[in-house]
C-alpha cells in the first residue's frame, strides 16, 4: 500500500477532536456554499460580480461573530485575523468557484450531506478548506492559545480567473506574511508547483457552402477545467445537416487524465461520421490533439521529478468566420516555458493557425528543506502517524502570488479528486480532520517560526 494514503480510521479519530464544532461547522459552510460565487462581469461595487461579494460578506460575518477582526479590500480580497504582535502568519484560501456546469444530480448550490459527504460546488475547491481554517483559528482561540504574532486568514475572490485578488492585495501595500500556507491543494506539504501556460490561437474561416463542413462548434466553460460539454453543427451544401451535443467528464486541468474531454470527443465523432469532411479543425485533431494529455502528439511532452507535462484543450469557439481555442499546459519545474510556447507556435503555423495571446506562470520550487516545509511535514506526520515527504504538483495556487507561502491540504492523499467536476464533494470528517491539522500547524508555526 502507498504509505501516503492515510488510514480512514485515523482520519475519523482526528475528526473527533473537532466534533464539538461539527454541527456549527456544517451550518456555516452551507451558508457560504449556497452562494453561486463564480466570477461574473464587474459592476461599480463588485469587481468580480455580486455573487463573489456576497460570499465574502457571508464569510467575514461568520468570522466577526467568532470574535475575529475582519477587513474587506474593495470586494477583491478580505481577511479574518486574531492574535497580537508585530509579525503575521497567513493562510490563503479563495471563495470564488468555477462554473457549476451541467449534469449535477441536484442543485449544486443547495449543499446536502449524504453518507458523510457534502455535495456542492466549491466544497473541495476552496470553501471547505477556507472554513476548516476559520474553525482552526476558532479552536485555538477557544482553548486560550495566545500567539506572539497575528494569524490572518486571507480569502480571495479571483483565484480561478488569474489571481487578480492577490495582485490587488499586494498593489495596495497590504501586509505580507513572515510565513504561511494556502489550503488549496492536497496533503502533505507541496514544495513545488509546475509552470502553467494558458495559450490561445485563432484562425479566420471561410465556408464554401459546398460539400460537408463544420458550421459551428463550441465547448468548455473555463480553461482550467476539462470540458464536459461540446455542441456542434454540420452543414452540407450550405444547409444545416445535423446538430449534436457531446458529453465528456469534467476534471481539473492539472489532472486531465481523470476527465474525458468533450471537445476532443466531439472532433473524433465528427471525423468518424463525416469521412468526406475536410477542415483545419480536423487537421488540428489529426495532427496535434488526438487523445494524449501529455503533449506527446504535439512534441512538447517532457518529465522530471515534479511529474510529466499535461495539456488540456479547455475552450473552443468555432463560427463560420473564425476558429479560436485555448490550451492549459502544466509543465515540469526544470523546463523552460518559452521553449514550449515556441514549439506550439511553430506547429500551429503549419496549419495557418496564429498565436493570439498567452500567459506563462513560471514554476515554483521552494525545496523540501525549507523550515516551513519541514515543520508542516512534522506536524502532519505526527498527527497522522505517517512518515511522508513533501510533494510536487501540477496545480497552481496562491503560493505563486504571495512570498513565503506553500500549498498544504486540504484533500487527503488517495481521496478521489472531485474539484471542478460534476457533483463535487468532500467528506465532512475529512474537513474536520484537516481543521485539526491546521490548528496544530498554526500553533507550531507561531511557537517555532516567529
Amino acid at each position: 500500500m502507498n504509505n501516503r494514503i492515510p488510514n480512514e480510521d485515523r482520519i475519523d479519530e482526528i475528526a473527533l477532536k473537532m466534533d464539538n464544532y461539527k454541527d456549527e461547522f456544517f451550518k456555516d459552510l452551507s451558508t457560504v456554499l449556497s452562494i453561486p460565487s463564480a466570477n461574473s462581469p464587474a459592476d461599480t461595487k463588485y469587481p468580480y460580480g455580486k455573487a463573489t461579494g456576497d460570499a465574502l460578506d457571508a464569510f467575514l460575518n461568520i468570522a466577526k461573530e467568532m470574535g475575529f477582526k475582519t477587513k474587506n479590500y474593495d470586494y477583491r480580497v478580505g481577511y479574518a485575523e486574531f492574535g497580537e504582535g508585530e509579525k503575521m502568519i497567513a493562510v490563503l484560501c479563495h471563495l470564488d468557484v468555477v462554473p457549476a456546469g451541467e449534469g449535477w444530480s441536484e442543485d449544486p448550490f443547495q449543499p446536502r450531506l449524504i453518507e458523510g459527504k457534502i455535495y456542492s460546488r466549491g466544497v473541495a475547491d476552496d470553501k471547505g478548506p477556507a472554513m476548516a481554517n476559520l474553525y482552526a483559528m476558532k479552536a485555538l482561540k477557544d482553548e486560550g492559545f495566545q500567539p506572539n504574532c497575528r494569524i490572518r486568514l486571507i480569502v480571495g475572490l479571483n483565484e480561478e480567473k488569474g489571481f487578480g485578488c492577490m495582485k490587488h492585495y499586494r498593489q495596495i501595500g497590504a501586509e505580507l506574511p513572515v510565513t504561511g500556507y494556502t489550503a488549496d491543494a492536497e496533503f502533505p506539504a507541496v514544495f513545488a508547483e509546475k509552470g502553467i501556460i494558458r495559450i490561445s490561437f485563432e484562425k479566420a474561416r471561410l465556408l464554401t457552402g459546398k460539400g460537408t463542413e463544420i458550421y459551428s462548434l463550441k465547448g468548455g466553460e473555463a480553461v482550467n477545467m476539462v470540458p464536459q460539454v461540446c455542441r456542434y453543427k454540420i452543414q452540407q451544401d450550405g444547409e444545416i445537416l445535423s446538430e449534436r451535443e457531446i458529453l465528456g467528464k469534467a476534471s481539473h486541468a492539472s489532472k486531465p487524465e481523470l476527465g474525458e474531454n468533450a471537445i476532443v470527443k466531439a472532433l473524433k465523432t465528427i471525423q468518424q461520421e463525416n469521412a468526406d469532411l475536410t477542415d483545419t479543425l480536423i487537421d488540428l485533431y489529426d495532427q496535434f490533439l488526438i487523445e494524449h494529455t501529455n503533449g506527446k502528439d504535439i512534441a512538447i511532452d517532457c518529465e522530471d521529478a515534479s511529474g510529466e507535462l499535461t495539456m488540456n484543450l479547455g475552450l473552443i469557439d468555432v463560427t463560420p468566420e473564425s476558429l479560436n481555442f485555448t490550451l492549459d499546459i502544466r509543465y515540469p519545474v526544470s523546463v523552460d516555458g518559452e521553449t514550449i510556447i515556441s514549439k506550439l507556435k511553430e506547429n500551429m503555423e503549419t496549419l495557418n493557425i496564429q498565436l493570439e495571446n498567452y500567459n506563462d506562470e513560471v514554476p515554483l520550487n521552494l525545496g523540501q528543506d525549507s523550515d516551513m516545509i519541514k515543520l508542516a511535514m512534522k506536524t502532519y506526520n505526527d498527527t497522522m502517524g505517517t512518515n511522508d515527504k513533501a510533494v510536487a504538483m501540477g496545480g497552481g495556487t496562491y503560493a505563486r502570488s504571495i512570498p513565503n507561502i506553500f500549498a498544504f491540504g486540504a484533500v487527503f492523499p488517495g481521496t478521489p479528486d472531485s474539484m471542478h467536476q460534476v457533483n463535487e464533494n468532500a467528506s465532512l470528517n475529512h474537513l474536520l480532520a484537516a481543521s485539526y491539522i491546521y490548528k496544530e500547524t498554526l500553533k507550531a508555526f507561531a511557537q517555532k517560526l516567529i
